[in-house]
């Protein structure tokens, strides 16, 4: 055969050919040799925990003093951009490692050749990069940025786990009890005049408590009203956007389900007339936020029903700003109803009241609230000239000096706003009291030393700032990263993108949590903490949405920037989307244009994309029209992002992905959000740390064989994705070991003894299953009922078929369950008789809601029934 010869050189001469095969084993070890010993690696991961503990700490000065110098901004800025070349060079390891490994795989001793030298070239530069940073790290030591450090006291954080044990106390707040009872009187109807359409605006500062006070209307009120709609305009949204949000939400509750299609049989376009037409005979609540203008409440007006004398209500939640738009809505009433409600601040004793409801938990608040409603009526007593007794033991005097301070530093420190009244309290309910208590509301108090409040900034803000610095670490970057999104976040996908970022850590292995239970602790600290506001929880009592506060959002983001942790580019024309520089890290898009063919820009550095592109109603023309062109978007300009951990898209028109997508073998979260993408590339199983795959709102149906191989993949979201047939080559003990999370799927036709590869390595882990069109004789039904009895861990599952197995309610092993929704025939003469020896109550003791359809509710036996009720929901 022939052979191959080295040039006179490094070798002293010629020496003896070798095969392909030897020159690749030595090229390994030639391109191992710089970066073989592990002692420099380690010194780097060390060096580069030094950089990041003292940008942590430059960066609480900055936040304290509203700012750097000029030169001390520029060793912060230098020294952030060593810690960044750092964290590439690691994540550049191991990308090589990873792909050194896949190699293996090559079956072609010229490919196999060719991909090892790449390999060398690579790693060489890799070593001269650590040689360099080190070198820079060596340079920031000599000269002494460091002194810019001092040993001032920081925010030691206290351990959550004792904080977040009971974090859902379900306390009724009865601060705004003045409030609701004016609103409630505004929204009755119990006199002729009342019944007649009324416009009602609370008006208030941010975080005044406005969307408290409504969350609070709307418990009550719900059950009085046939449609509640809450809808909030965004910024840049139009009219038309308002008006369709409403126009869906008062479709979906509405009992009519045909009357979309009478709109389409009578020709009827205008949205307007449409709400008009549904609204008509029913009775409303209609609760608008971000209206700005008094041109769209016109607009919002004339869109609505004619006073049909039922008693229906607009409510506008307005902030001070747009007081002259309350002013146009009270126009709009019969004279003499003012529906103008003004939010003020808090007197000392409710501010007091606020604090303690949100500091205390359930079984210390009710004791505390008893006393205090106590004392301050035998005070009115006494006052009001009676001859009740004021004698107290000493143990009651001293709670009521203690409530005197509190009440007075609370209300100096926060001003009596409600929302920095409840961060102050999030951050408390982490502390102990009395002597960390003193040392935040203390003007003394470190806190204080080091944020000042000056004279152009808010208590609010300080309050903010100091609570952000009492977070650990970890929970740091998790809180930013909510800065990608300005609605309301799902919970669950929030956790996911935490994990892929690596900002989760299990802090407990003792205790046996997954990363996803960890990162919903998180959540729930920061929900305690008022950082984050709680807005659906799901029925098993788990944080379900959640969305940061308005009045926070700004300082989110202000920080973002200035520690280079995201980058967010809003509503910016097509072409100009992509301009920030090379080197960011995290990128993410708002924008309301719809295409995104930008392939000319390089992101090597990136860690996340995260797009969000809503086109508008006004642009459906022009949409239309690039339809019709095959105007599609692409994501070829990621090709070069080969650090990319988390890829999120909603809205782009998507139709293929790259081939070299598969070549992110960092990539850990992907979520496509793209209704015209139909097929994922073959490459898709060459990503070997997927962890979640999100396809819901898709048209993909089927992924390549190799997807189900991935050891790491944790989460498989979709809409009707088949699951692989049987294979004979199961011999990857690990393939799937760890998936918790699969939806949307469905079966293959197999014969009765078989199931597509649930097999018991793919689910000892599943928490959550959700699938469709499934038969029993076609899908192999005895053998899919053996696979569900290996689901200990499954809490959740929704099942939809022609025949349910009578397994989801008797089996023993699937104690964990907690939610089910089922669509089907189910065999009550099964069920009926084990379940009389034993109560579904002693075998499914975690269960809360069963979701049944009408038919299957019908046919449930009475004593079955009389079981379920409670968690029965008919849907």
């Amino acid at each position: 055969m022939p052979r191959w010869r080295l040039p006179r050189g490094g070798y002293g001469g010629y020496r003896p050919a070798m095969a392909p095969e030897e020159l690749c084993q030595r090229a390994v070890r030639e391109a191992e040799a710089p970066l073989q010993p592990a002692d420099e690696m380690a010194l780097l991961r060390d060096r580069l925990d030094s950089l990041r503990a003292f940008l942590r700490d430059a960066d609480r000065k900055r936040r304290a003093s509203n700012g750097f110098g000029g030169v001390s901004r520029d060793c912060v800025r230098r020294t952030r951009g060593v810690a960044f070349d750092a964290e590439d060079a690691l994540d550049d390891l191991i990308f090589h490692h990873q792909v050194s490994l896949k190699s293996q795989e090559y079956q072609s001793s010229v490919r196999y050749f060719i991909g090892f030298v790449t390999r060398i070239i690579a790693r060489r530069g890799l070593s001269g990069q650590i040689e360099r940073i080190k070198g820079m790290i060596d340079q920031i030591s000599e000269n002494q940025w460091y002194g810019m450090h001092e040993d001032t006291p920081s925010v030691t954080p206290t351990s959550s786990i004792t904080a977040i044990a009971a974090w859902q106390d379900d306390m009724e707040n009865t601060v705004f009890d003045k409030d609701l009872e004016i609103l409630k009187g505004m929204l009755a109807n119990e006199y002729e005049d009342s019944r007649h359409q009324r416009f009602i605006s609370i008006v208030g500062e941010s975080g005044a408590g406005k969307n408290t006070l409504v969350k609070l209307i709307c418990n009550q009120i719900s059950t009085k009203m046939d449609v509640v709609i809450r809808c909030d305009m965004q910024p840049g949204s139009s009219i038309g956007d308002l008006l369709t949000n409403v126009y869906q939400m008062a479709l979906r509750q509405s009992a009519d389900q045909c009357y979309e299609l009478e709109v389409e049989k009578a020709g009827i376009d205008s949205i307007g007339d449409k709400i008009r037409g549904l609204l008509s005979r029913k009775r409303y609540l209609l609760i608008l936020g971000g209206i700005s203008s008094k041109s769209t409440l016109n607009f919002v007006r004339a869109s609505l029903p004619d006073n049909n004398g039922n008693g229906s209500r607009v409510m506008l939640i307005l902030d001070t700003a747009s007081e002259e738009v309350a002013c146009h809505a009270n126009t709009m009433n019969r004279e003499g109803f003012n529906g103008v409600h003004l939010m003020t601040r808090l007197d000392q004793a409710k501010s007091m009241q606020l604090f303690y409801w949100k500091v205390l938990r359930k079984a210390q608040y009710e004791p505390w609230l008893l006393a205090y409603e106590k004392r301050r009526n035998q005070e009115q007593e006494v006052h009001q000239g009676g001859y009740h007794s004021m004698r107290r033991n000493q143990k009651e005097e001293e709670q009521e000096h203690r409530d005197n301070n509190v009440q007075s530093c609370v209300h100096n420190v926060t001003g009596g706003c409600p929302m920095a009244i409840m961060l102050l309290a999030g951050l408390l309910r982490f502390k102990e009291n009395p002597v960390q208590w003193d040392a935040v509301m203390h003007p003394s108090g470190y806190h204080y030393q080091q944020q000042q409040l000056g004279r152009t900034r808010r208590g609010m803000e300080t309050i903010f700032w100091t609570s952000f610095e009492d977070l650990p670490d970890d929970l740091k970057s998790c809180f930013l990263y909510l800065a990608a999104n300005d609605t309301c976040q799902d919970a669950d996908e929030i956790v996911r993108m935490w994990i892929a970022e690596g900002f989760i850590i299990n802090k407990s292995p003792h205790h046996r949590k997954t990363l996803e239970e960890v990162g919903h602790d998180y959540l729930k600290e920061l929900v305690l903490r008022c950082l984050v506001e709680l807005e659906e929880t799901k029925p098993n009592g788990s944080v379900g949405v959640v969305r940061v506060h308005r009045s926070l959002f700004g300082f989110l983001q202000s920080e973002i920037t200035e520690a280079g942790f995201m980058e967010i580019v809003h509503d910016v024309d097509v072409h100009d989307v992509l301009v920030p520089s090379p080197s960011v890290r995290r990128l993410c898009v708002q924008s309301d244009k719809s295409t995104m063919n930008t392939t000319h820009h390089k992101f090597p550095k990136l860690r996340s994309f995260i797009c969000r592109v809503d086109e508008k109603l006004h642009d459906e023309a022009a949409a239309q029209q690039r339809w019709k062109k095959r105007v599609h978007d692409d994501l070829k300009f990621l090709r070069w992002s080969k650090f990319l951990r988390v890829l999120s898209v909603n809205g782009l028109r998507l139709v293929e992905l790259p081939d070299e997508l598969g070549d992110m073998i960092h990539l850990r979260y992907m979520h496509l959000d793209c209704p015209d993408l139909h097929c994922l590339p073959p490459g898709i199983g060459r990503l070997i740390n997927l962890q979640t795959l999100n396809i819901s709102n898709t048209q993909v149906e089927e992924i390549d064989q190799s997807f189900w191989k991935i050891k790491t993949l944790r989460h498989v979201l979709a809409k009707s994705l088949a699951l692989p047939a049987m294979c004979d080559d199961n011999d990857d003990e690990e393939a799937g070991s760890e998936l918790q999370t699969l939806h949307g799927v469905k079966p293959v036709a197999s014969g009765s003894e078989e199931w597509s590869p649930l097999d018991n390595n793919m689910t000892r882990s599943l928490r959550s299953l959700e699938m469709h069109g499934f038969k029993h004789v076609k899908h192999g039904g005895p053998a899919f009922e053996a696979a569900l009895r290996n689901m200990h861990l499954l809490g959740h599952l929704s099942l939809q078929g022609d025949d349910i197995p009578s397994c989801v309610f008797t089996e023993p092993s699937l104690q964990c369950l907690q939610t089910m929704e089922l669509s089907g025939n189910v065999k009550w003469d099964d069920i009926v008789l084990p379940m009389t020896d034993r109560p579904l109550r002693n075998v499914r003791p975690n269960l809360v809601q069963i979701k049944m359809n009408d038919g299957a509710i019908s046919n449930m036996p009475q004593s079955i029934k009389q079981q379920l009720k409670e968690i029965l929901v008919q849907g």
